[in-house]
C-alpha cells in the first residue's frame, strides 16, 4: 500500500521553502500603501497640471510620513506660491531650511517668495549670492528681471530677461514673462515677437497657447485668440482641470468681443459637462452675459445665487446694484434685498460709532431703493444724530417726495418735518434771500476717472474693472471739492476704459483738472487697488497710492482708503455766490468741513490751476484779490468778511476762495508694481 505522507526531511524542506517565500513576498505586500516618495511624486504631478490644492494635500501626506523630507517642503512652498499664499510659503521655506540647508533650489524659491512679498532688496541679495557662485545662472538672472519689472524699471527688466534667455535659450517662463512685460507697456510688436518665439519652441504646450490667447485678445485680435484657445483645448484631456479655465477664458473673450449669446452658450455647456453649477467665476460671467443680452431679471437671479453662496462677495453685490443705481423703477424685490443689506451694515457701523461709514451705507440703501421708508428713516435719523439739523430737514423733504403717501411710515416723516419747520429757520438762508441753500450750484475741481482693462487680474470677477471704478468714483463724488462727472443719462458717475496713460491723458486734457488711473487685482483672500492721480494740463503725477486688504469688507475698505488719499491732495475751494459790501456768501459750509475763523485766499475766477506747487495750486500774482475770514457757517453755505489786496476792489460774484493750510513737503511715492501686473507676472509657471 502506497503512503501519501511526506518524509521528515521532505517536510523540513517544504517548511523552509514556505518561510523563504513568505519573506520574499512580505515587502511586496507592505507596499500596498503609498510611501512619502509616492506622495511627493503625486504632488509634483498635480502641481504640473495646475492643481495646487491637490498638490498641497499630497505634500502634506508625504511630510506626515517623513517630517524631514526636504523636497516635499519645497513642493509645498511652491504650491502655496501658486495659490498666492506668499506669507505661508515663506514659513514653509523656513521649515525646509532645516533639512535642505543652503541649496540652490531653496534659495531660488525663497527669492521668488520674497519678491512676491515685495521684499525686493532681500530677494535681490539672494539672487546676487547665487550669481557669484554661478554667473550664468539663468534662473537667478530671470529672478532679477522679475524684480526690475515689478519696480517699474522696464528697460532693466527687458535686459535681464534677454540675458536669461541667452543663457537658457527657449526658457518658457522668461519668454512668457517678457511677453507680459511688453503687453503691460502695450508694445504689441515686441509682445508678438515674444509670443511667437514661445509658440515656435512650445507649439504643443497648452499654457503657452492660453497665454497667446490672452495676448491677442488684449489687442482685439479675437479670431487669433480663439484659435489658440481651441488648440489649447485640443491638447488637454477632458479630466484636466485646465480645461475649465480654457472654457471660462473662451466665454470671457466672447463677452469682450460683443458676443454675449456665444458666451452664454459656452457657460451653459460648461456647467452641464462639469456638473459644477456653483462655480463663482462661471456664475459671474453668466450674470454679465445676461446683462449684455438685456436679460436683467436672469442677471439679478445669478447675482442673488452668488450672494446666497457668499454674502460677503462685495464685487458681485456692486455689479448687481450697478443696474439698480442707474435705472429707476422695477425689480422691487431686488431693490428691497439690496437696501436691506446696506441697512443692516449701516446699523452695525452706527452701533460702533463709525458714523461716516454708516452714512454711506444708508445713502446707498436709499439710492438703490429710493421709495424705501426704512432706508430714509435710518438715513435721516443718523443725520440728526450727527448734529446736521439742516441736512436732516432737507432730507426729510426729499423723502416725502419719494415715499408714497400711503406708506405707514409717511406720517412719521411728515410729523418730524413739521416740527422742524415750526422751529427757527436758517438765518443765512433768510439773510441772503435763498430759497434752498442745498440746491446752490457748487464749484469743484473736475476729475476724469479711467480704469485699465487688465485682463485676468480679477479671476473670480472677470471684467468687473468698470464696476469697481464706478463704486470708487461714487465714493469720490461724495467729496464736494471733486466732480467726477455723470453719465449721459444723468445717473451715476462717468468712468471710461483706457489702454494706456497716454489715452487717459489725451481724453482728459482740456476737459478736466485732474485725471485718475485705476487698476485692481484679487486673490481668494486679498484685494488690491492701484491709483494714480495726474494733472490733466501737464500729465504730471500728483500722487500714487496702492492699498491691499484682507478679510471681510476688504474691497470697500481698500476703495475708501484710496479715495481718502486722493481727496487729501486736492486743494479746498469755494465759489463766491453773492457779494454785499465786504461780506461774501460762499457755496460750502459745515457739511463740507468749513469752520468759523478760517482764512481763505481769494483769486479771480478761472485763474487758479492745480499744480505740484505748495498748496496745490498755481496762479499769477495779479490774480490774487485778497482774503476772506469765515464769520458764520451753516451746513450748506457760509459767509465771510473780505479784505482786499491793494487799493482797488476787483472782486465779483463767481470769483473763488482757496484754503491753503500750512504746507507740507510734497512727496511722491516711488514707482510700485501694479498689483494686477505683479499677480500675473508671478503666476506664470
Amino acid at each position: 500500500m502506497m503512503s501519501h505522507g511526506f518524509s521528515p526531511a521532505r517536510c523540513r524542506f517544504i517548511l523552509l521553502f514556505a518561510g523563504l517565500f513568505s519573506l520574499a513576498v512580505l515587502p511586496l505586500c507592505a507596499r500596498t500603501e503609498p510611501d512619502a516618495r509616492d506622495y511627493y511624486v503625486q504632488g509634483m504631478e498635480e502641481l504640473s497640471h495646475d492643481n495646487p490644492y491637490a498638490s498641497v494635500d499630497a505634500f502634506r501626506s508625504a511630510l506626515r510620513l517623513n517630517p524631514a523630507y526636504a523636497d516635499a517642503y519645497l513642493g509645498m512652498a511652491s504650491a502655496l506660491f501658486q495659490l498666492m499664499e506668499y506669507a505661508e510659503a515663506a514659513k514653509v521655506v523656513d521649515e525646509a531650511r532645516k533639512y535642505a540647508g543652503e541649496s540652490r533650489e531653496l534659495a531660488l524659491l525663497e527669492a521668488r517668495i520674497l519678491t512676491a512679498l515685495r521684499r525686493y532688496d532681500e530677494a535681490a541679495a539672494l539672487y546676487g549670492k547665487l550669481l557669484k557662485k554661478r554667473p550664468h545662472d539663468a534662473e537667478a538672472n530671470r529672478g532679477l528681471a522679475e524684480i526690475y519689472a515689478l519696480t517699474g524699471q522696464s528697460e532693466l527688466a527687458e535686459e535681464w530677461f534677454g540675458l536669461a534667455l541667452r543663457q537658457s535659450p527657449g526658457d518658457r517662463r522668461s519668454l512668457l514673462q517678457l511677453a507680459l512685460l511688453y503687453d503691460e507697456e502695450r508694445n504689441m510688436e515686441k509682445g508678438d515677437a515674444a509670443i511667437q518665439e514661445a509658440l515656435r519652441i512650445f507649439p504643443d504646450n497648452p499654457e503657452v497657447r492660453i497665454r497667446a490667447a490672452e495676448h491677442y485678445a488684449l489687442y482685439n485680435q479675437w479670431e487669433t485668440a480663439s484659435m489658440h484657445l481651441s488648440r489649447a483645448r485640443s491638447m488637454l484631456p477632458m479630466e484636466d482641470k485646465r480645461r475649465y479655465r480654457v472654457e471660462l477664458l473662451d466665454a470671457e473673450l466672447a463677452l469682450e468681443n460683443g458676443a454675449p449669446s456665444v458666451a452664454l452658450g459656452i457657460l451653459q455647456q460648461l456647467s452641464q459637462t462639469s456638473g459644477n453649477l456653483n462655480n463663482p467665476a462661471l456664475l459671474y460671467l453668466m450674470a454679465r452675459a445676461y446683462r449684455d443680452l438685456n436679460e436683467e431679471e436672469l442677471a439679478q437671479q445669478a447675482c442673488a445665487r452668488l450672494l446666497r453662496m457668499n454674502s460677503e462677495d462685495e464685487i458681485t453685490r456692486m455689479f448687481r446694484e450697478e443696474f439698480l443705481f442707474l435705472t429707476a423703477g422695477g425689480f422691487q424685490k431686488d431693490r428691497r434685498e439690496a437696501a436691506g443689506w446696506h441697512l443692516a451694515r449701516g446699523r452695525r457701523y452706527e452701533e460702533n460709532f463709525y458714523y461716516r461709514r454708516a452714512y454711506d451705507a444708508y445713502r446707498r440703501a436709499r439710492l438703490v431703493a429710493k421709495d424705501d421708508a426704512q432706508a430714509w428713516l435710518a438715513y435721516t435719523s443718523l443725520l440728526r444724530k450727527m448734529g446736521f439739523t439742516e441736512h436732516y430737514k432737507d432730507s426729510l423733504r426729499t423723502a416725502l417726495m419719494d415715499i408714497p403717501s400711503s406708506h405707514p411710515d409717511y406720517p412719521v416723516l411728515k410729523r418730524r418735518l413739521s416740527l422742524l419747520e415750526h422751529s427757527k429757520s436758517d438765518s443765512l438762508e433768510k439773510k441772503w434771500n435763498i430759497n434752498d441753500a442745498w440746491t446752490v450750484p457748487r464749484s469743484a475741481w473736475k476729475a476724469g476717472v479711467y480704469v485699465y482693462k487688465r485682463g485676468h487680474s480679477l479671476p473670480e470677477h472677470t471684467g468687473s474693472q468698470k464696476t469697481l471704478a464706478l463704486y470708487f468714483s461714487d465714493i469720490l463724488d461724495s467729496n464736494a471739492y471733486l466732480d467726477t462727472g455723470t453719465l449721459q443719462a444723468g445717473r451715476g458717475p462717468a468712468v471710461e476704459y483706457v489702454d494706456s496713460f497716454s489715452e487717459a491723458f489725451r481724453k482728459s486734457r482740456g476737459k478736466d483738472d485732474y485725471f485718475i488711473l485705476l487698476s485692481f487685482a484679487e486673490t481668494p483672500r486679498t484685494f488690491s487697488v492701484s491709483c494714480e492721480l495726474y494733472l490733466s494740463r501737464s500729465g504730471k503725477l500728483v500722487g500714487r497710492f496702492e492699498e491691499l486688504r484682507t478679510g471681510q469688507g476688504r474691497v470697500v475698505d481698500a476703495l475708501y482708503a484710496v479715495s481718502e488719499s486722493v481727496s487729501s491732495l486736492v486743494p479746498l475751494s469755494m465759489g463766491i455766490i453773492a457779494v454785499e459790501g465786504n461780506e461774501l456768501l460762499l457755496d460750502k459750509g459745515r457739511w463740507h468741513g468749513v469752520e468759523q475763523g478760517e482764512e481763505w485766499i481769494v483769486l479771480r475766477q478761472g485763474s487758479a490751476r492745480p499744480s505740484l506747487a505748495e498748496g496745490g495750486i498755481d496762479y499769477a500774482d495779479d490774480n490774487y484779490l485778497g482774503s476772506v475770514t469765515i464769520t458764520d457757517v451753516s451746513e450748506p453755505v457760509s459767509t465771510g468778511l473780505y479784505k482786499r489786496q491793494g487799493d482797488f476792489n476787483f472782486l465779483k460774484k463767481g470769483d473763488m476762495a482757496y484754503f491753503l493750510p500750512v504746507p507740507e513737503e510734497l512727496t511722491v511715492q516711488e514707482p510700485a508694481a501694479d498689483p494686477a501686473f505683479r499677480s500675473r507676472l508671478l503666476s506664470i509657471p
